[in-house]
């Protein structure tokens, strides 16, 4: 129900009112569907468990203990008493043979409940007390906001009735809200959030949209509805109350405005609001408001500077980011502090306190920073001096909070690790980036080392986050850095220090688990990773800047190589599981590499590749036979048998590219060369000489499954495609049948089948089970037959001058004759070997093909085959199915064994 309200009132509001509304809609449709689901949902009670129905199964067993127990007492009766029923022990029939009863298993005992999960806070204010009404409160809100808009758009009521009208509206919700406030707490609280985000938005529109009240009184107005909404939350203990005026207050300019105005009294009115929230923190620790005003601000913000923001307002808005960055740092200071005094007053075990809000504490700088490199992006030096700034604002914190109550010494070292980070951040702003970037990658590894010596999980946080400053310093200057020398210029240098750094910074929390925290040990794999993709980013620069453009896949293909030898060498001699990641991504890799280059480089070995894949599958093989311990389970058998395919695809694309270049174009050779390496693979792994030797016996289902079955079939595609496409030409040779590259190639393909169905009877368990099923040899006698014919068609083709396509093949009376009489003598041989046999399938299915025989004669011959032929195909077919008669009568139905 919930995605579906979603959905339903996302297309509404989509297709009547547009995109705004269609949001709007889509967010009010979802809280129905909430309150829905929840009014449909059972409830559960605590008595009673849930009575499965009896099935007829039940009924039956449950009747058959009642005859048991009623017989069970009838034999008593009969062996204790020879008396008649009763006599002489005072009991009487009625007692004896009176409905006995049925002993049932008792039930296992339930397990005790779990507790139900908290559910999130919005849904559970929403759907918790009256949430029709809470919904209907955000409707109206949305509502007002939307016939402000409309009504300003068209100038339907004069102006001052609709404002003086929505104000009317809005102090008639808050003085509702609060005279219900002790009889209906839930239901007066959301009125009252609702009638501040209303009166809110009454003045900011009367302000900005219809300039009815001067600033000075526009500013104090809001002044006072901050403060009376700030006033009403304390005072009844609501912090949704808070959320809801405040969030009234940062959607007013949104929903009301014409894209006009003055971004003065925009930042001035939310100067103002965030005032208010500062005052309920004095009081209040409610972090959910202080996050939620500090995104509202900063996203606004953000939103207003990409759109309109100009070199020439600096000097009126430099002055408010400092205001929401001071007020901000003072509000995470506050709230540390009300936390702080709740921390001695907890029992022991009662719970733990929240004492630095790392959201604004670390939040707060992250944004201001952000939006002060926009504001002085055209003063040099401009942002350096704001990090001077910043770090000794943050250094005088730090120095004063260390000097108060102990509980606030964790947010001072907060603000020390801040004041460090800005110190950082301001050398580097007039200095050459690639310095920037080793110094901080070096430096924060250096850091998270003496972090994990000193116990402290703030400096290995900061060492953490210089690892993304030095990367983003890296990348930011990339373009401008030269490669002029290899291995020793800027760009290379640079990313290799990142990525020492962050190996290093792995291998300190690999070693040492026991001394950093949970979430840090399990930073090991993306921190390896972090390192090894900055080495690769590194490599494949370095390539693409000194290596010619047709010999960068195989530099790639030799860099990827080198790394995963380097990498099993590292895992093999530090006993590091980690480190042998990328050895075992190499097999995928150079698939990847593989496909990519097929289309673009036909000629694989080209360009010094020989050199680089010779090298690439060494390293493979070394991988697989020394890590085999790092590797996953299950992964080794996907690392083998993607090795095989790899082979099988690289000696396919080389063998046709040679083809293609040394013999005559558009032969037979070139089509027959594409199988060779996957036949010969094929006739390998299955082999009896590979039963007991590497790699096969290790891994026998990955080879003789995993590859095997694919090699098959590739082979069984290019057996259908040769014959369809191809007509067999080999020149300079002439064209004999069997003697041409394209049937030598079907010899040879043939053998491959034929090996791998011997070792399937030789060893079962190690091939595929259908490879000698009836289904496989029904798609070989089916691949034979095509070859057969295409024997038959390219030898037409040659000595009768008859195009190898199908409408002139079709047309063609001497082909139609030749296949008739062809045909023909296939079923006779196989109407014949089943006969000896005893096989009534393998004759049923010669009678079927001479069966198509006759109806081609009726259908085909008989009006498209004229004179000779015509005759010789009847006559001829005529002759062969006497010759079947006479020596190939169907054998008989096997005996079935009956049990």
């Amino acid at each position: 129900m919930t995605w579906l309200g979603l959905i339903v009132g996302g297309l509404i509001g989509l297709a009547f009112w547009g995109w705004r509304a269609a949001f709007v809609l889509a967010f009010l449709g979802w809280l129905a569907g909430v309150i829905v689901a929840s009014k449909r949902a059972p409830k559960p009670t605590a008595t009673t468990a849930p009575i499965a129905p009896m099935t007829d199964r039940d009924r039956i067993a449950r009747l058959e203990k009642s005859l048991a127990s009623i017989e069970l007492r009838l034999s008593r009766l009969e062996q204790s008493s020879p008396s008649p029923l009763g006599e002489g022990r005072g009991e009487g029939p009625r007692e004896l043979l009176g409905p006995a009863p049925i002993s049932e298993p008792s039930p296992e005992p339930a397990p005790p409940p779990r507790a139900p999960s908290p559910p999130n806070p919005l849904i559970a204010w929403i759907t918790g007390g009256n949430a029709i009404a809470r919904v209907g409160l955000l409707i109206l809100f949305f509502g007002l906001a939307f016939l402000l808009k409309y009504a300003a758009d068209r100038d339907l009521i004069p102006i001052e009735l609709r404002v003086g009208g929505v104000a009317a509206v809005g102090i008639a919700l808050l003085v509702g809200g609060w005279r219900l406030r002790h009889k209906r707490a839930g239901y007066a609280l959301g009125l009252q959030g609702a009638g501040v985000g209303v009166l809110y938005l009454t003045t900011f529109a009367a302000l900005r949209l219809y300039h009815l009240l001067p600033a000075e009184l526009a500013f104090f107005l809001l002044v006072a509805i901050a403060v009376l909404s700030a006033f009403i939350a304390v005072a009844q203990d609501s912090p949704i109350l808070a959320a809801f005026g405040a969030g009234g207050g940062f959607l007013a300019p949104i929903l009301a405005s014409t894209g006009g105005g003055s971004h003065v009294m925009l930042f001035s009115y939310y100067l103002v609001l965030n005032l208010g929230i500062l005052a309920i923190a004095l009081f209040k620790a409610w972090r959910g408001l202080n996050v939620m005003g500090f995104l509202f601000t900063f996203f606004i913000g953000l939103a207003w500077g990409l759109r309109y923001y100009r070199s020439d307002y600096f000097g009126t808005t430099e002055p408010f980011l400092i205001a929401f960055f001071v007020l901000y740092v003072v509000v995470a200071i506050l709230f540390s502090w009300r936390q702080a005094t709740l921390s001695p007053a907890l029992p022991q075990g009662g719970g733990r306190i929240l004492l630095v809000d790392a959201t604004l504490v670390f939040g707060t700088p992250l944004a201001a920073f952000g939006l002060q490199a926009a504001l002085t992006r055209t003063m040099e030096f401009g942002l350096a001096w704001s990090c001077v700034a910043a770090a000794a604002f943050y250094l005088v914190l730090a120095a004063m909070l260390r000097k108060s109550r102990p509980a606030m010494a964790m947010l001072a070292e907060a603000f020390l690790a801040l004041s460090l980070v800005f110190i950082t951040l301001a050398i580097p702003l007039a200095l050459d980036a690639r310095w920037t970037s080793a110094a901080w990658a070096l430096e924060g590894a250096a850091i998270v080392w003496f972090g994990i010596r000193q116990q402290r999980r703030l400096a290995r946080a900061f060492g953490l986050l210089l690892q993304i400053g030095a990367a983003v310093a890296y990348l930011w200057a990339l373009s401008s850095l030269r490669a002029e020398t290899p291995i020793v210029d800027a760009p290379f240098v640079g990313g290799v220090l990142l990525a020492i750094a962050g190996l290093w910074i792995a291998r300190l929390f690999e070693r040492h688990r026991e001394r950093v925290t949970k979430g840090e040990s399990g930073l090991v794999p993306f921190a390896f990773l972090w390192g090894v993709g900055w080495w690769l980013f590194a490599a494949f620069n370095e390539v693409d800047a000194f290596v010619p453009y047709r010999m960068r896949l195989n530099a790639d293909i030799a860099v990827l190589a080198g790394t995963a030898l380097a990498s099993s060498l590292l895992a093999l001699r530090l006993r590091w599981n980690v480190a042998a990641w990328p050895a075992l991504a190499l097999m995928p890799a150079l698939a990847l590499c593989l496909a990519s280059g097929a289309v673009s480089r036909p000629h694989p070995f080209g360009d010094y590749g020989w050199l680089a894949w010779i090298f690439a599958i060494a390293v493979q093989v070394w991988v697989l036979r020394r890590n085999a311990d790092e590797t996953p389970p299950g992964y080794g058998s996907v690392l083998h048998t993607g090795t095989v395919l790899i082979l099988a695809a690289l000696g396919a694309l080389e063998l046709h590219w040679l083809a293609a270049e040394y013999t005559a174009r558009g032969t037979a050779w070139s089509v027959a060369a594409v199988m060779v390496v996957p036949a010969l693979l094929v006739l390998a792994i299955a082999s009896r000489g590979m039963d007991d030797r590497w790699p096969v016996a290790i891994e026998p289902r990955a080879y003789r499954v995993g590859a095997l079955a694919p090699l098959v079939v590739a082979l069984g595609i290019w057996v259908i495609f040769a014959n369809i496409t191809h007509d067999g030409r080999s020149d300079p040779l002439p064209y004999l049948p069997l003697i041409n590259a394209l049937d030598l190639g079907h010899v040879l393909a043939a053998l491959a089948f034929a090996w791998a169905w011997l070792g399937v009877r030789r060893r079962p368990n190690e091939f595929p089970r259908g490879l000698a099923s009836r289904k496989s040899g029904v798609v070989v006698a089916a691949l034979a037959f095509l070859w057969l014919n295409g024997i038959l068609l390219r030898s037409i083709h040659h000595w009768g001058s008859i195009p190898y396509r199908l409408e002139p093949m079709m047309r063609s009376v001497v082909v139609q004759a030749a296949l008739s009489i062809f045909w023909t003598v296939l079923a006779l041989a196989l109407m014949v070997a089943a006969t000896r046999m005893g096989r009534r399938g393998v004759w049923m299915t010669g009678a079927a093909l001479m069966g198509v025989v006759v109806v081609k004669l009726f259908t085909i011959d008989l009006s498209h085959v004229g004179g000779v032929e015509r005759i010789v195909s009847f006559i001829g077919v005529g002759l062969l199915m006497l010759v079947v008669g006479w020596f190939a009568p169907v054998p008989p139905r096997r005996a079935e064994v009956r049990t």
